[in-house]
Formats: structure tokens, sequence, C-alpha cells
């Protein structure tokens, strides 16, 4: 579209209809107010023309097209989570299954390649953003997995440290905008309330993932030993191969059916399109705007709620490395391999349950985002005790600790908590990209602390982690309460008229249905904050 196109107003988007029926003292408003296509997000057009023609939602039918939508949608975004955690697992699976034989490398230098492998995730988060907003998200998340496919493929040509250095790096590279590509599609379907459960939900394909991984890679240790592998290719290499087939398998159904917005659901009917985007704009949030809007990156950096949750997501993601250095302590305990691969099934288990156990929490209580993601943070601190105050003799101690540690649902939480807290798509996307910048950062600095030296206890880089597993839901906490503050802020502020007779109108209409402005959250007052 040209820009002159952008700038013009739209008959379609022009005109607002007020369809909820007829009440008894009020007289239902239209506007002629021009509206340029640039301030207005992408389903606006859809929305206002088929809007008058479309019944009111009853609330029994609500719910039911908000579990139509979980059924498709999380049915196809399901599988993108599954294979982020398949392909990011496979060189923390292989460094037990012979790569530092075939590849030739050390102890430290295989660390780095999780550093490398952040240095391509931050390189490409910001040109990322911009770029998936210009092309769209589901265009961004197919080639991204096309990518995948092939990288994972080339792993078993590698022959040095520096060219898996090089793949490693092209691998955080595609990577680095999906998830939160993949975050704000599902915003598009289901409302502030609701996505972070989703997102959740969304999340446990990767312990079906890690489980299916680790039966896989001890299916291949155990016959790379038994000298039965096919063509007398080594295992680890084998893993690669499957994982990039799989990858590829499933990257071209997305192609096909995965949507961009609620207009291109090929599950729902037009009615129930209207309905699902009446759902999002009830909440005075936007879908998706392909406008990137300079003076919306310019608030989200003086927002002091961003910084909040870019420092939290950094805390946050500081220990993170311990889920891919858990097969080598596993191993420096004085299991085999094969064993190592086996006690893995039990971290995607206990993850799966922390997952839906934080699902449940925001779905059936009144606990909110804050205080859950706060919580998800207790089996870590315990398991970092565990990890410092158990005797060495105390082996079943170590292996507990080491399993309810390595995992957490507070990333993906506490990005969904910073997505449904801001409006206004370019500073929703800058900020949310932010927070991922942060978690590169924390990562690239994570494995500094598993020094070979430390080995075979580990007590330093234990201490380290948790520190950081204790300041983290400090971290909640603060940003609760700041968000708290403003919430109380607001109604005082609108309670006493003092958002003016501007922007009364212009709220008037925004809830009747009417267009809704690309507006940050700092420009709309009437939009609460999600605790």
């Amino acid at each position: 579209m040209s820009k002159s196109a952008q700038d013009s107003p739209s008959p379609a988007i022009a005109e607002t209809h007020a369809s909820k029926g007829p009440e008894p003292s009020r007289t239902p408003t239209i506007t002629t107010t021009p509206i340029n296509l640039k301030d207005a997000d992408d389903t606006t057009t859809f929305y206002n023309t088929h809007k008058p023609l479309t019944n009111p939602l009853p609330p029994a039918e609500e719910s039911r097209l908000v579990h139509k939508n979980l059924l498709y949608l999380l049915g196809q975004t399901w599988w993108i989570s599954f294979l982020i955690h398949l392909d990011r697992a496979t060189l923390s699976s292989a460094s037990t299954m012979g790569i530092f034989r075939d590849v030739k490398m050390t102890k430290n230098e295989y660390n780095r390649l999780f550093i490398v492998f952040y240095v391509g995730y931050l390189v490409a988060l910001w040109p990322g953003a911009w770029v998936s907003q210009r092309i769209g998200h589901k265009r961004f998340i197919t080639g991204s997995l096309f990518c995948w496919a092939l990288l994972v493929g080339v792993h078993p040509a590698v022959r040095t440290g520096r060219e898996m250095m090089a793949v490693r790096f092209l691998l955080g590279l595609t990577e680095s905008q999906i998830v939160p590509s993949t975050a704000i599609l599902h915003q598009a379907f289901f409302p502030p309330k609701k996505s972070p459960w989703v997102q959740l939900l969304w999340w446990t394909a990767g312990s079906l993932a890690n489980v299916m991984l680790t039966m896989v890679a001890y299916k291949l240790i155990k016959d790379d030993n038994a000298g039965t592998l096919i063509g007398g290719i080594a295992s680890w290499k084998w893993l690669h191969i499957i994982c990039a087939i799989v990858t590829f398998a499933i990257f071209l159904p997305l192609v096909f059916f995965l949507p961009n917005t609620p207009v291109e659901a090929k599950w729902l009917s037009t009615e129930e399109k209207v309905h699902t985007i009446e759902m999002i704009r009830r909440t005075r949030a936007g879908i998706v705007n392909s406008t990137w809007k300079w003076d919306q990156v310019k608030e989200c950096f003086l927002d002091i709620k961003s910084w909040l949750f870019i420092f939290h997501m950094f805390f946050n993601e500081l220990p993170n490395n311990t889920s891919a250095q858990t097969p080598l302590i596993l191993v420096g305990f004085g299991f085999t391999p094969a064993q190592s691969a086996l006690f893995n099934i039990a971290k995607p288990l206990w993850g799966m349950v922390l997952i839906l156990l934080s699902a449940t929490l925001l779905y059936a209580t009144n606990l909110g985002t804050g205080y859950t993601c706060a919580l998800s943070y207790i089996p870590c601190l315990v398991g970092g005790i565990i990890e410092l105050s158990s005797p060495w003799s105390n082996k079943v101690a170590l292996v507990v600790g080491t399993q309810i540690s390595s995992f957490k649902p507070s990333y993906l939480l506490g990005l969904n908590w910073a997505g449904t807290t801001t409006t206004g798509h370019t500073k929703k996307l800058c900020l949310m990209s932010s927070c991922i910048v942060a978690a590169a950062v924390a990562n690239m600095i994570s494995p500094e602390f598993w020094q070979s030296k430390y080995s075979p206890r580990y007590v330093l880089p234990w201490s380290f982690m948790t520190a950081f597993w204790f300041i983290s839901p400090m971290m909640c906490l603060i940003i609760r309460f700041y968000l708290n503050h403003q919430n109380k802020l607001r109604e005082k502020a609108l309670w006493l008229g003092e958002q003016g007779q501007e922007q009364g109108s212009e709220s008037e209409e925004d809830s009747r249905g009417g267009f809704l402005g690309d507006m940050t959250d700092r420009e709309n007052p009437r939009f609460v904050y999600p605790l």
C-alpha cells in the first residue's frame, strides 16, 4: 500500500455504527469523522463493514467462542512452542552424546555456544520487531521455522567449534522474534484476562518436546553404544537430523493455516470474527497495526513500567543456563550419559505440572499475573537451597534439586504481562522485544557462571542462581504495586472528570464498539492495567 493510500481517509473506517440494540434513554451515535488508516488497527475496515450486520454476542456464546479459538489457534501455535524447545535443547542433549568427540572444542568453548546463540538473538530482536510488524507475524513465524529446519539440519556437518558458533549464531538470529510474535498473535484472539493462561497452555508443548527429545536421545545413545546406528552416523548427529525433519513437517501446514489476525482465521464465520475483535476492543486494546510509530518507541523507553519489566526479565533469565548444564551436572554426580538422559524426563514433566498449576491459578482465582509469577519461583528457590545445603553423599537430594530448579513458567508470564499492560501496537512490540533483549543479555552472561573449575559441586554458581531466584519474585511484587497505584490514580482522575470532554467523547465512541485508534496505554486514561 502506498503512503498516500495509507494517509487517505477510508469510508469503511470513517463510519461507526452503534448496533447493540435500542436503549431507553440514549440515541445511537453515528460518527463521520475521517480516520487515517495508519491510526487504525488492521481489523478496523473489516469490523466497521460487518459490525452493523452482526447480532450482539450473548455471554454464553462468548465462552463458546473463546474455547473455539483456543482449540483451533492453540492447535496450530502449540507446535511452534514444541519446536522452540525441541530445536533449542538439541545442543544440551548432544553434550553427552559424543559431540566433543566429533567437534573439536573444550567445555568452556561449548559454554560459549550458548553465548553466541544469544548474541544472534540480541542482534535480530529490534530489526525483527520491525520486520514482523511490516510483513505480518504469520509470515515472520513460518519463515523462521523454515530457517530453523535448515540450520538444525546442517549441525551434523560441523567439524570445529568455530563452525558450530556460526551455526548457533544464525539459529539465534532466526529464533529471536518468535515468542513475542506468537504472544501478540494470541493477544489478537484473547482478551488480557485470558491471554496469560492461554500462553501458559501454549508453553506446555515444551514439556512434551523435552520428554520426546530425552527418549529419542536415550534410544540413540543405547544404539550408538551397541554400534547399530544406521550409516555409522553418531547419535548426536542423528538427533539433529530427526529434529530438522520434524521442524520442516510442522512448518508446511502452518504456511497455509496459521492466521495473522481474526479476519484471516479460517475456522471462524464472519459473525464470529466480528465478535472476536469486539472482545478485544472492549478492553480498549487494539489488534494489529502495521505502521511503525517512532513516538510510541519513545514513549516505551520513557515509561517507568517498561524498565521494571525489562529488569525483571533480566534477573529472571540469569539462571537460565542451569537447565542446559543439567546433563553434565548429573554426569558429574557419577551417573552415565544414558542415565542422565533418563533423569531429564522428570524435568519437563515437572515443568508441565508447574505450567498447569499456574494456568489454573490464573483461570480459577483472582490472584492475577503478578502474584502468580512471584509464586512460580518458589520451586527454583527451594531447589537452589537443596543444592547448597545437601551433603555430596546424598545424590537423591542433589538430583531432586537439579530437577525442580531447572524450570519455571515466569519467563512467559512476565513477557505476556508486559504485553497485556501495554497498548499501542508499536509500543507493545518494542517493549516485548526489549524484554527479550534483556533476556538475551542475561542468557549470554549465564553460561559464564558454570565454569569447569567449579565442577562437580558448583557451589558458587548455585549461590548466584539462588540469589536471582529471590530477586526476581521481588521484582514481580514491585511491578504489581506500581500498576495498582497507576490504576487508582486513573480511577480517581476519571471520577473527577479530569480526562476532559474531548477525550470523553472519543472514549464513549470506542466503548460502543466503534473505531479504536492505535492509542498507547498512557494516551488512553480509560485503560486499566491487568494485575
